[in-house]
Protein backbone atom coordinates (compact mmCIF):
# COMPACT_ATOMS: atom_id res chain seq x y z
CA UNK A 1 0.00 0.00 0.00
CA UNK A 2 2.88 2.66 0.91
CA UNK A 3 5.36 2.51 -1.35
CA UNK A 4 8.80 3.68 -0.11
CA UNK A 5 10.54 5.76 -2.42
CA UNK A 6 14.48 5.04 -3.49
CA UNK A 7 16.72 7.73 -1.79
CA UNK A 8 17.46 10.37 -4.42
CA UNK A 9 21.25 10.81 -5.28
CA UNK A 10 22.48 14.25 -5.22
CA UNK A 11 23.43 15.83 -8.12
CA UNK A 12 26.94 15.89 -9.53
CA UNK A 13 26.78 18.92 -11.78
CA UNK A 14 25.83 22.57 -11.37
CA UNK A 15 23.41 24.19 -13.40
CA UNK A 16 24.10 27.02 -15.92
CA UNK A 17 23.41 29.87 -13.37
CA UNK A 18 25.22 28.33 -10.84
CA UNK A 19 28.42 27.78 -13.14
CA UNK A 20 27.62 31.38 -13.68
CA UNK A 21 27.93 32.30 -10.26
CA UNK A 22 30.94 30.11 -9.50
CA UNK A 23 32.55 32.44 -11.85
CA UNK A 24 31.84 35.53 -11.05
CA UNK A 25 32.70 34.37 -7.99
CA UNK A 26 36.10 33.30 -8.53
CA UNK A 27 36.37 36.75 -10.43
CA UNK A 28 36.91 34.74 -14.40
CA UNK A 29 39.87 33.29 -12.83
CA UNK A 30 40.87 29.60 -12.15
CA UNK A 31 41.07 29.39 -8.66
CA UNK A 32 44.16 27.30 -8.05
CA UNK A 33 46.45 28.86 -10.67
CA UNK A 34 44.86 31.99 -11.04
CA UNK A 35 44.78 31.79 -14.99
CA UNK A 36 42.11 34.27 -16.62
CA UNK A 37 39.31 31.62 -17.84
CA UNK A 38 36.35 32.70 -19.83
CA UNK A 39 32.60 30.38 -19.54
CA UNK A 40 32.98 27.92 -22.14
CA UNK A 41 36.70 27.00 -20.53
CA UNK A 42 35.74 26.60 -16.82
CA UNK A 43 35.47 23.46 -15.41
CA UNK A 44 33.98 22.54 -11.78
CA UNK A 45 36.35 21.53 -9.16
CA UNK A 46 35.13 20.00 -5.82
CA UNK A 47 36.83 20.66 -2.85
CA UNK A 48 35.20 17.48 -1.32
CA UNK A 49 34.94 14.84 -4.43
CA UNK A 50 31.58 13.02 -5.23
CA UNK A 51 32.84 10.07 -4.80
CA UNK A 52 34.42 10.82 -1.35
CA UNK A 53 30.91 12.32 -0.48
CA UNK A 54 31.12 15.71 -1.85
CA UNK A 55 27.88 17.26 -3.78
CA UNK A 56 27.42 19.61 -6.08
CA UNK A 57 26.59 22.89 -4.15
CA UNK A 58 28.33 26.44 -4.34
CA UNK A 59 30.07 25.82 -0.87
CA UNK A 60 31.77 22.87 -2.29
CA UNK A 61 32.52 23.90 -6.02
CA UNK A 62 35.34 25.79 -6.99
CA UNK A 63 36.25 27.36 -10.67
CA UNK A 64 38.91 25.62 -12.53
CA UNK A 65 40.95 25.94 -15.37
CA UNK A 66 41.17 22.34 -17.40
CA UNK A 67 44.84 21.45 -16.44
CA UNK A 68 44.56 22.29 -12.68
CA UNK A 69 40.79 20.25 -13.33
CA UNK A 70 42.63 17.14 -13.97
CA UNK A 71 45.55 17.91 -11.51
CA UNK A 72 43.12 17.62 -9.12
CA UNK A 73 41.76 14.58 -9.86
CA UNK A 74 39.93 13.09 -6.42
CA UNK A 75 42.22 14.93 -4.22
CA UNK A 76 40.88 17.69 -1.98
CA UNK A 77 41.01 21.23 -2.63
CA UNK A 78 43.38 21.40 0.43
CA UNK A 79 45.91 18.45 -0.80
CA UNK A 80 45.26 20.05 -4.14
CA UNK A 81 46.65 23.20 -2.94
CA UNK A 82 49.23 21.66 -0.76
CA UNK A 83 50.78 19.66 -3.76
CA UNK A 84 50.27 22.58 -6.47
CA UNK A 85 52.50 24.99 -3.82
CA UNK A 86 55.17 22.34 -4.30
CA UNK A 87 55.07 22.54 -7.90
CA UNK A 88 55.47 26.24 -7.66
CA UNK A 89 52.03 26.64 -9.72
CA UNK A 90 50.66 29.03 -7.72
CA UNK A 91 52.78 31.76 -8.05
CA UNK A 92 55.10 32.16 -4.85
CA UNK A 93 55.96 35.39 -6.17
CA UNK A 94 52.49 36.87 -5.77
CA UNK A 95 52.46 35.81 -2.25
CA UNK A 96 56.32 37.54 -1.90
CA UNK A 97 54.78 40.56 -3.33
CA UNK A 98 51.90 40.61 -1.71
CA UNK A 99 54.19 40.00 1.93
CA UNK A 100 56.46 43.32 0.61
CA UNK A 101 53.13 45.29 0.70
CA UNK A 102 52.01 47.80 3.75
CA UNK A 103 48.76 46.60 5.53
CA UNK A 104 46.62 50.26 3.72
CA UNK A 105 47.75 48.74 0.36
CA UNK A 106 46.37 45.09 1.03
CA UNK A 107 43.44 46.94 2.46
CA UNK A 108 43.26 49.02 -0.74
CA UNK A 109 43.43 45.87 -3.22
CA UNK A 110 41.05 44.19 -1.24
CA UNK A 111 38.26 46.55 -1.27
CA UNK A 112 39.58 46.92 -4.78
CA UNK A 113 38.50 43.63 -6.02
CA UNK A 114 35.67 42.93 -3.25
CA UNK A 115 37.43 40.39 -1.03
CA UNK A 116 35.88 40.53 2.36
CA UNK A 117 38.86 39.15 5.36
CA UNK A 118 37.37 38.89 8.58
CA UNK A 119 39.51 39.35 11.26
CA UNK A 120 39.08 36.87 14.69
CA UNK A 121 37.48 36.79 17.50
CA UNK A 122 39.23 37.56 20.93
CA UNK A 123 37.37 35.86 23.90
CA UNK A 124 37.23 37.88 27.17
CA UNK A 125 36.29 37.36 30.12
CA UNK A 126 33.19 39.38 30.34
CA UNK A 127 32.71 39.99 26.56
CA UNK A 128 34.40 39.03 23.06
CA UNK A 129 35.92 41.47 20.66
CA UNK A 130 36.38 40.89 17.04
CA UNK A 131 40.43 42.31 16.39
CA UNK A 132 41.16 43.96 13.05
CA UNK A 133 42.56 41.37 10.13
CA UNK A 134 46.59 40.83 10.60
CA UNK A 135 48.44 41.55 7.63
CA UNK A 136 48.86 37.78 7.08
CA UNK A 137 44.99 36.88 6.74
CA UNK A 138 44.76 39.91 3.62
CA UNK A 139 48.20 37.72 2.16
CA UNK A 140 46.28 34.68 2.71
CA UNK A 141 42.93 36.03 0.99
CA UNK A 142 44.53 38.23 -1.57
CA UNK A 143 46.86 35.18 -3.02
CA UNK A 144 44.54 33.22 -4.22
CA UNK A 145 42.91 35.81 -6.66
CA UNK A 146 45.04 37.98 -7.61
CA UNK A 147 47.91 37.70 -10.22
CA UNK A 148 51.39 39.41 -10.30
CA UNK A 149 49.80 41.67 -13.18
CA UNK A 150 46.47 42.74 -11.20
CA UNK A 151 48.51 44.13 -8.15
CA UNK A 152 50.81 45.87 -10.21
CA UNK A 153 48.16 47.67 -12.20
CA UNK A 154 46.15 48.25 -9.37
CA UNK A 155 48.88 49.54 -7.13
CA UNK A 156 49.55 52.52 -9.88
CA UNK A 157 46.07 53.63 -8.27
CA UNK A 158 46.76 53.57 -4.83
CA UNK A 159 47.93 56.90 -3.29
CA UNK A 160 48.54 56.64 0.20
CA UNK A 161 47.46 59.62 2.63
CA UNK A 162 49.99 61.25 4.11
CA UNK A 163 49.97 61.24 8.02
CA UNK A 164 48.84 63.78 10.15
CA UNK A 165 51.04 65.59 12.43
CA UNK A 166 50.45 65.22 16.03
CA UNK A 167 50.99 68.65 18.38
CA UNK A 168 53.16 68.11 21.57
CA UNK A 169 50.64 68.70 24.29
CA UNK A 170 51.97 69.39 27.62
CA UNK A 171 50.66 68.36 31.08
CA UNK A 172 51.39 70.38 34.53
CA UNK A 173 52.21 67.91 37.45
CA UNK A 174 52.88 68.07 40.82
CA UNK A 175 56.48 68.77 39.95
CA UNK A 176 56.08 71.02 37.05
CA UNK A 177 55.26 71.21 33.24
CA UNK A 178 55.79 67.41 31.00
CA UNK A 179 55.84 67.37 27.11
CA UNK A 180 54.17 64.19 26.55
Amino acid sequence: MWEERPKRRPKRTLGIREKQILLERAGYKCEACGKEIRFSEMQVGHKTAASKGGNATLRNCVCLCYKCNKLQGTDSWKTFLKKMRKQGSVSSGVKQTLKGLTLPKLKFLAKKHKIKVKGRIEEGLFEDRELPPTKAQYVTALVKRLTEKDIESDLKEFTEKPKKKREKSSRIGAFGVFDL
